[in-house]
Order: structure tokens, then C-alpha cells, then sequence
């Protein structure tokens, strides 16, 4: 048996791996709470586990943490993954490979060996990021953007009068765009600069490759972006746990 672990920055996600396909999948937020995070993942995971494979960006912390429940497991083994320059036909784009969160590296090989060709991937989380590869496997780089929760907070913290503002959202219809109250003008804003940026970054690469390539959509606040976007995207809410499958293999 293997279990396949997604440590994001805000979220913890399992599922189980059977014959090639993720069965059992569960997820707990383990920010500002990973006591009880990581109990949800412990109730959910078998009492002989065999095989975990992990990518982990939330810190040597946790993965201490983590390493302490599975060891207390019989039989139990942790692999936890790293950013190489190379795996599995992909040739990470960054001149230092540790540098690229192992989140996104698995990302960008699930996309590539799904797509069977170029590709991107969106991940809208607590940041935003967004990776190209193209046909041969070479990444191509990314981009990291604040959320639109972070976009917003950051008007709150550092301007006067604006307060605090969640994020609009429905996706406006023609010039209801433009808020007519600072909650709407601010929350509309947040989405509408990310969506912006990365249609053209999507446009983009197009452009350099000269063919579309298939647009992966992950993360939390995924089914939220998406309504924002003009890119034509897949939506694919584990694609980290679809990479970590590579691994597993």
C-alpha cells in the first residue's frame, strides 16, 4: 500500500494509491491549527501504511511532525520528495533546483506526462503560481503571485479607511465590475488582477511555443479563479498527488 501526502501551505491532502488510481482522498487545513490537521490525517491513515511519499512546503517543522506519525506505524516508510534538475523527462528551469517549491516541481511533472506535451499549470492557493513546459520536457519558469485573499489584505494593512475584505466572489457582469462599494472595488480588483496576469502569461507562451499549450487549474481557490479566467484551463483539484503517483511508480 502507498499513500500519497500533499503539504501545502494552508492544507494538508492524502489519498491512497490502488492500482494506479488515488482512492481515500482527504484533506484538513493544518495552518494556525496543525495539531488538528495532522490528527485528521492520522485517523486517516491505515495502521500499516507501507509506502508514504510526501512533498512538503510548509516547513522542516512539519515534516519532522510528519516523520514522527508514520514512524509510529509498523512497517511504515517516508519518502520525502525533492526539486531535482531532472525527473522523470522534465529538466527543471530554475539555475538552482532546491530553489523551486517541491509543490510546483511535482506539479509541473504531473502536467507534462498528462498533456504528453507542453503544458501549464495554475495553482491558486494562498499564492498564486503559474509554470510552463514545453513539448520536450525543459521548464520553462514560472511566476508567483500573492492570492486574492493576500491581495486584499495587503490594501487593508497598508492603506487607511480600506478594512479588511474578502474577496468578491461572483464574477461581475459587464460594468458591474467596477464596485460600487470599497468591498466590491476591492474584491473585484483582487480577482481581476490575477486572472489578468495570467491569461497573458498563458498568451504568452503560446506565443513562444507557437500552439497552444493544455492549461492545468489546481488549488484551494481554484473553483473561484476559474470564473475570472479567459484561458480555456482543465481543472485537476490533486494534480500534486497525480505527480507524486510518478514517484510512487
Amino acid at each position: 500500500m502507498t499513500v500519497l501526502v500533499d503539504i501545502g501551505n494552508t492544507r494538508i491532502k492524502w489519498a491512497t494509491l490502488e492500482a494506479g488510481t488515488l482512492v481515500h482522498r482527504g484533506s484538513a487545513v493544518h495552518r494556525d491549527a496543525l495539531d488538528a490537521g495532522l490528527a485528521a490525517f492520522a485517523a486517516a491513515l491505515p495502521k500499516s501504511p507501507g509506502r508514504v511519499v510526501a512533498a512538503n512546503v510548509a516547513g522542516e517543522a512539519v515534516a519532522a511532525r510528519l516523520a514522527k506519525l508514520v514512524a509510529a506505524r509498523p512497517g511504515a516508510s517516508l519518502e520525502l520528495v525533492a526539486t531535482t534538475a531532472e525527473r522523470f523527462g522534465v529538466r527543471c528551469g530554475y539555475r538552482d533546483p532546491s530553489r523551486l517549491g517541491v509543490d510546483r516541481w511535482v506539479a509541473i511533472l504531473a502536467a507534462h506526462h498528462a498533456a504528453r506535451g507542453a503544458a501549464c499549470v495554475i495553482d491558486a492557493g494562498t499564492a498564486v503560481t503559474f509554470d510552463a513546459v514545453d513539448a520536450a520536457g525543459a521548464h520553462l519558469g514560472g511566476l508567483i503571485l500573492p492570492g486574492a485573499a493576500l491581495l486584499a489584505a495587503a490594501l487593508d494593512k497598508n492603506t487607511s479607511n480600506i478594512g479588511a475584505t474578502a474577496p468578491i466572489a461572483d464574477v461581475p457582469r459587464g460594468l458591474e465590475l467596477l464596485g460600487r462599494s470599497t468591498a466590491a472595488a476591492v474584491g473585484n480588483a483582487a480577482w481581476l488582477a490575477l486572472a489578468a496576469a495570467l491569461d497573458r502569461a498563458a498568451a504568452k507562451v503560446t506565443e513562444a511555443l507557437g500552439a497552444a499549450p493544455v492549461v492545468y487549474l489546481t488549488g484551494g481557490d481554484a473553483p473561484a479563479l476559474k470564473p475570472w479566467l479567459e484561458t480555456r484551463v482543465d481543472p485537476r483539484a490533486d494534480l500534486v498527488l497525480e505527480g507524486l503517483k510518478l514517484f510512487a511508480a
